[in-house]
């Protein structure tokens, strides 16, 4: 063959190869630009049937935890082969200040952190329970649960995390829910997070709290990972709850519910699991 058809076909190839990265450059774009758009529109959907897990630990989830409509299409065999590569599903649980004394170098300023405390009732006791009960349920469906100290691993990966906290607040009538993840979000998949698990966690009659997000939230430490070696992975989406106030007897009854608490914790992961694809 002469040369000038030999670099005629090579010329085809490379066009060819560029062609189908360009086409799978825009997929992935498109993909990720309707995930995005759905869960900025997503909203609670007072008339489904979400939210809750019955007393044998199955999930009562809605099958469309967001937007009804299919935006992209999702091709079932690929996602199967994803998720064979990807190992089995994996949900670090982070309990608030637990073993905070043992905090590394970089992070000894916080271990003095040992979390709220009142009327006799530490933060970190409630915390642990409500993490206990909720790796159960997870584990129930095939999940594995990683518990977490206040300390992290270097760069742990996982699905998603966690990170389980309650308030205290002088005045007894700050009330609710409220939650975050990094500020900026350090990939496409937290404010997902963030939406799902917010709305399972309202639908518990917990208030919305969220105007009192605080900058520590915003910033929190685990998920500091271009200040820390010990950090959540910055591809792993990850978020921190305040699951209430133990200073407000509203907030305290319900926090002395573990079970209830965990139960919607876990319909936010099992929803966001699903909207990704990882959970059938």
């Amino acid at each position: 063959m002469s040369p000038e058809r030999l670099a005629k076909r090579a010329r085809r190839r490379r066009l060819l190869a560029l062609g189908c990265l360009l086409g799978l450059l825009t997929w992935l774009t498109l993909n990720g630009a309707f995930a995005l758009r759905d869960a900025s529109e997503a909203s609670l959907d007072p008339g489904g049937d979400g939210g809750s897990w019955t007393g044998d630990y199955v999930p009562a989830l809605s099958s469309r935890p967001l937007r009804p409509e299919v935006r992209v299409w999702r091709w079932e065999p690929a996602q199967r082969l994803a998720n064979s590569l990807a190992g089995p599903v994996r949900v670090g649980v982070q309990v608030g200040h637990l073993e905070a004394g043992d905090q590394p170098r970089e992070l000894a300023s916080l271990r003095t952190s040992t979390g709220g405390h009142w009327d006799g009732v530490d933060e970190v006791d409630v915390n642990q329970v409500v993490a206990a009960r909720l790796a159960a349920l997870l584990e129930r469906r095939g999940i594995v649960v990683d518990m977490l100290s206040a300390t992290v691993p270097p760069g742990y990966q996982a699905d998603l995390v966690l990170s389980l906290h309650v308030d205290a607040n002088a005045d007894e009538d700050r009330r609710g829910y409220k939650s975050a993840h990094f500020r900026p979000a350090r990939n496409v998949l937290e404010p997902l997070l963030k939406l799902v698990v917010d709305r399972a966690m309202l639908a518990t009659g917990l208030p919305d709290d969220d105007r009192n997000v605080s900058r520590n939230m915003l910033g929190y430490y685990a998920f500091n990972h271009r200040r820390y070696r010990h950090a959540v992975a910055r591809s792993t989406p990850a978020l921190i709850v305040e699951l209430g106030y133990l200073s407000n007897p509203a907030d305290q009854r319900l926090l002395d519910d573990s079970e209830a608490l965990a139960v919607a914790l876990g319909s936010g992961v099992v929803d966001y699991l699903r909207a990704v694809g990882r959970l059938p």
